[in-house]
């Protein structure tokens, strides 16, 4: 399948709109990507019934904001931020610097216990790699 631009470019294939970094859609993959690859990591670093009780919304400058579905639930992931926040900088992570929890209805209903699944050793290596070319592109 091609895209046909209205602006008189030529054609181009949609993976090459969805690969290009400079493409709005290409970026809009890439930090939806991010942003899945943080909620996996921060439900490896949590219990499981917390880990379940949570969904990363977004991250502004040095904040991740994550939303939870109770008032309780959210007390439970304030304190356990300070943990997280050592553990995401100590995988490389280092521009979260505050963790901020919201209420509201998950997108998705929790699916009873997320398990753990410890990140491979490619997935830690490409946050860090994302992790280093955000903070070069926020400078």
């Amino acid at each position: 399948m091609t895209r046909i631009p209205q602006s008189g470019r030529t054609t181009q294939a949609v993976s090459e709109v969805l690969n290009d970094p400079d493409s709005s859609l290409g970026n809009l993959l890439e930090r939806a990507s991010y942003l899945m690859q943080l909620e996996n990591l921060l439900s490896g670093l949590l219990d499981s019934d917390l880990a379940a009780q949570f969904q990363v919304a977004a991250t502004r400058k040095n904040r991740l904001i994550l939303i939870s579905p109770s008032a309780s639930w959210a007390t439970r992931l304030r304190m356990q931020a300070p943990h997280v926040i050592r553990s995401l900088q100590a995988m490389g992570i280092r521009q979260i610097e505050h963790i901020d929890i919201r209420v509201a209805p998950l997108a998705r209903q929790p699916d009873g216990m997320r398990s753990k699944k410890p990140l491979s050793s490619a997935a830690k290596q490409a946050l860090g790699h994302m992790a280093h070319l955000r903070d070069k592109s926020s400078d």
